[in-house]
């Protein structure tokens, strides 16, 4: 009987926050967010878009194609396939609605039910709208490895590698996962399993756009920017002190892991869907954090280390706890820091360039833009510890 009422409880969740999603949407409820943008699903228009201009079908607007056709394609050329499955851009639009709502099906099924109140702050954050508002094809991403998740956890299931391989090809960065797969149960012969991984691994990266896509991808600014490298790109900016921010970036990445290595904490023994769900997430931010200069999409895949965080609740100091479950929240909704500040001192965010100096707006602004990525830092030193402790858990084990 409970688990029916739970079951209704999420099925009301489900249907009642799809439809107010979807008036958030299409009545432009979005323009209160941090978006930066004119058009609704405008990055996946941008594959329909970028296939047609090309193709010069005359589909595309040609104001709009001599802009997209500045730059070569940002993604992965496998994205331009669901180009041809219609020649109308409005019915290609609404391609992704499905995808929005598998979105909100995942959100409702890896937060329990008496959680509603941060299923909603999830939901509503300045990550997830821009993900929506902007269809960005990391939807896809996120649909495919959750069924990754599902099917690596369920024993009934052997084709876990489907999901994670077709996520890889469409976009190179779930290759991050990589690691978990080590954690698969029910292997009989590990040894020729650890093989075929690391074979499976150099086959993937080899066969993947990577090395292409690494010198033509949009690299995010200072606005909706999650990235290691807008702190240092921030002190190359006021001390005109050129260095290789990446390869810092890299270096305090393993600092931290080290350190997190050495840490004596003891986790409490959770259990082990809980702690892939999280090392899935955890892999995922802190790869895209310190080895990609991207923008804060990624951070929806915090949903994943959710579970984990909520039942520490019932084994650790309620702090630390609050800690953890708030600095999560506060880098979801983070964004609204910089666009707080921009609407307050009423400039833009092009402000500092357009006016250099140390005037009173720039200062502001550019606190404001350091508090905010110090959120980002601060999550993802959490993630980085309590994952490397699961990791030599699970090694040891």
């Amino acid at each position: 009987m409970n688990s029916l009422k739970k079951s209704i409880r999420s099925n009301k969740f489900f249907i009642l926050a799809n439809i107010l999603i979807l008036i958030f949407l299409f009545s432009n409820a979005w323009k209160f967010y941090p978006i930066y943008g004119s058009d609704l699903f405008i990055d996946w228009l941008y594959i329909f878009d970028f296939k047609n201009c090309e193709d010069n079908t005359m589909i595309t607007p040609k104001n709009l194609c001599a802009n997209i056709l500045a730059s070569e394609f940002v993604y992965p050329k496998i994205w331009l396939i669901l180009s041809k499955i219609t020649d109308s851009r409005s019915n290609f639009q609404f391609l992704i609605l499905p995808f929005i709502f598998m979105y909100t099906y995942i959100v409702d099924y890896i937060i329990q039910n008496e959680n509603i109140i941060i299923k909603i702050l999830f939901l509503s954050s300045s990550a997830s709208v821009l993900l929506l508002q902007r269809g960005n094809n990391d939807l896809i991403i996120f649909v495919l490895i959750f069924i990754f998740f599902i099917t690596m956890e369920n024993k009934k299931y052997n084709f876990f590698l489907v999901p994670l391989l077709v996520a890889i090809k469409a976009k190179i960065y779930p290759i991050a996962l990589f690691p978990i797969l080590l954690f698969k149960k029910n292997i009989k012969n590990k040894k020729s399993y650890y093989l075929f991984l690391a074979i499976l691994f150099f086959i993937v990266l080899i066969f993947s756009d990577y090395f292409e896509l690494n010198q033509n991808y949009n690299r995010s600014g200072s606005v909706l920017a999650f990235s290691s490298s807008l702190i240092f790109k921030i002190i190359i900016f006021l001390t005109n002190i050129k260095f290789n921010y990446a390869l810092v970036s890299l270096f305090i990445l393993f600092f931290i892991i080290i350190i997190s290595f050495f840490a004596k904490i003891n986790l409490p023994i959770i259990q082990n869907f809980k702690e892939i769900s999280f090392l899935i997430g955890s892999s995922i931010i802190v790869s895209g954090f310190f080895l990609n200069e991207g923008y804060i999409y990624k951070l929806v895949f915090t949903i994943f280390t959710f579970p984990l965080i909520l039942e520490y609740k019932k084994f650790i100091s309620y702090k630390l706890y609050l800690y953890l479950l708030f600095t999560t929240l506060m880098a979801l909704w983070a964004e609204f820091l910089t666009f707080g500040v921009e609407n307050l001192l009423n400039i833009n965010h092009s402000h500092p360039k357009e006016y250099p100096g140390y005037n009173f707006n720039n200062i502001v602004y550019g606190i404001s833009i350091i508090l905010k990525n110090l959120i980002y830092w601060a999550l993802n030193v959490n993630l980085i510890l309590i994952s490397t402790k699961i990791f030599i858990k699970k090694i040891k084990s």
